[in-house]
């Protein structure tokens, strides 16, 4: 009998316990709505810039940038007549614990990407809840100007991000910089494919194929 009691004793705190769980987030949840309903203006304009971001594209450019310039420390392209019409160089690669910092600089101006790797990690925001690891943009060293927060292990066109995940974006001159620089790689990268492919290594390849003297 004692035992029996004992049992359901235990359902009963266990159920009393559920029931305040349960009581207690729906009331966390109505305060949650009535603060962002009280400051819906606020959050709209957030979610408009959000927008804008995606539609300049510039988490695909940023996440372009960090592993292009993180790849190549002492990385320097040259202004080239038509095409290019910039310098984008990056310097300086430090690794601190969790964070990585690459600081570039394109014509005149300065750059800090910042990538923190918190592993998995996750990270609640305003309801939202996706990975803690964030790579960050900051005119020179101090501004930060852009954050999206997302996990860079897999491959480039993998990574998916969705505009909540997008936590920081502070319009200005910085993004035709920054659209600037990506276009800058993008083309330099096309450039090298394609003097590559018409080197005279290849071309004496095709020769050799072919049957072809000369």
């Amino acid at each position: 009998m004692s035992l029996k009691n004992d049992d359901l004793t235990l359902l009963s705190v266990r159920s009393a316990f559920d029931h305040l769980q349960s009581t207690i987030n729906r009331a966390l949840q109505r305060v949650e709505r009535q603060s962002q309903l009280a400051h819906s203006e606020l959050f709209s304009e957030i979610k408009e810039r959000r927008k804008l971001a995606k539609a300049l594209l510039l988490d695909r450019r940023l996440i372009h940038l960090y592993r292009r310039l993180s790849s190549s420390p002492t990385l320097k392209i040259e202004e080239e007549k038509r095409l290019i019409h910039c310098e984008i160089s990056s310097s300086v690669v430090t690794r601190e614990g969790n964070d990585q910092t690459v600081k570039f600089r394109l014509n005149d101006n300065d750059y800090t990407l910042l990538f923190s790797d918190r592993g998995g990690a996750c990270i609640s925001y305003y309801g939202e809840t996706f990975k803690s690891s964030h790579l960050s943009l900051f005119l020179g060293s101090d501004d930060e100007v852009l954050t999206i927060h997302l996990n860079l292990e897999g491959e480039a066109d993998q990574e998916i991000i969705s505009e909540t995940q997008i936590t920081s974006f502070v319009p200005g001159k910085w993004i035709y910089d920054i659209i600037h620089a990506y276009e800058t790689l993008v083309t330099s990268e096309s450039l090298k494919s394609i003097k590559q492919a018409y080197s005279d290594e290849k071309l004496e390849i095709l020769k050799r194929k072919f049957g072809i003297e000369g």
